[in-house]
């Protein structure tokens, strides 16, 4: 005979799993994987990084970005902003107020995917009796990369007169996996190798250094 108090405890258990059992998380994405929108902000980086900025110093800048028609316009022109600022630019809203004019557009910021392998693809064999032979893949390589090409002007806000042209910048960051024989993927690219060296060394990301800001100042006189 089973007493009241041990069949309170059963019943008591049965419902406390049936009440965990109900519960749930929910999760959700968002629009833009995280790894297309780390590839396209390091190409940035990347082409800023071949653009030595000019001597700023001391100088009151405008940024014109009338010509700058891109995807993740908002960190081209933020990253822009942040390397003139470490060069000792004092940055204005209204070109009038301004020395200096810099002007940036894109030739393109945007992804691809690529992929290829070595193996059979797979087959379907007609006949009385069709076979299907499914696809085998010995060696399988894919591919995420990311690309920036920007360029930058700048001129005397009052005289309109060129003071420096960076050119055409392109720069590409890649991430790629792959497998061998159903072993893997195995992972590799610029971004997850610096995410990899993030995790390890927190502060050696730490913010650019002015540094960047490089250039002969006669050259502005």
């Amino acid at each position: 005979m089973i007493r009241p108090a041990s069949s309170f405890l059963i019943i008591s258990l049965l419902a406390a799993t049936w009440l965990s059992g109900c519960s749930s998380i929910r999760t959700s994405d968002t629009s833009r994987t995280r790894m297309e929108q780390l590839l396209l902000s390091d190409a940035v980086d990347k082409t800023l990084d071949r653009m030595p900025m000019p001597p700023v110093e001391g100088k009151k800048v405008f940024v014109d970005t009338q010509f700058l028609d891109c995807v993740d316009k908002g960190y081209v022109v933020g990253s822009l902003r942040q390397r003139l600022l470490s060069g000792g630019a004092a940055l204005v809203d209204k070109k009038e107020d301004s020395e200096l004019t810099f002007e940036v557009c894109s030739g393109g910021v945007g992804t691809d995917n690529s992929g290829t392998f070595l193996g059979m693809p797979g087959l379907a064999l007609p006949g009385p009796m069709p076979i299907n032979l499914p696809e085998i893949r010995l060696y399988d390589k894919s591919q995420q990369a990311g690309t920036a090409k920007i360029s930058l002007v700048a001129y005397d806000s009052g005289t309109g007169k060129l003071v420096y042209d960076s050119g055409n910048a392109l720069a590409l960051s890649r991430d790629q996996r792959w497998s061998l024989m159903g072993i893997g993927p195995f992972l590799d690219g610029d971004v997850r190798n610096q995410v990899r060296s993030a995790s390890q060394s927190p502060l050696s990301s730490g913010s650019r250094s002015a540094s960047r800001s490089s250039g002969d100042d006669s050259s502005w006189k």
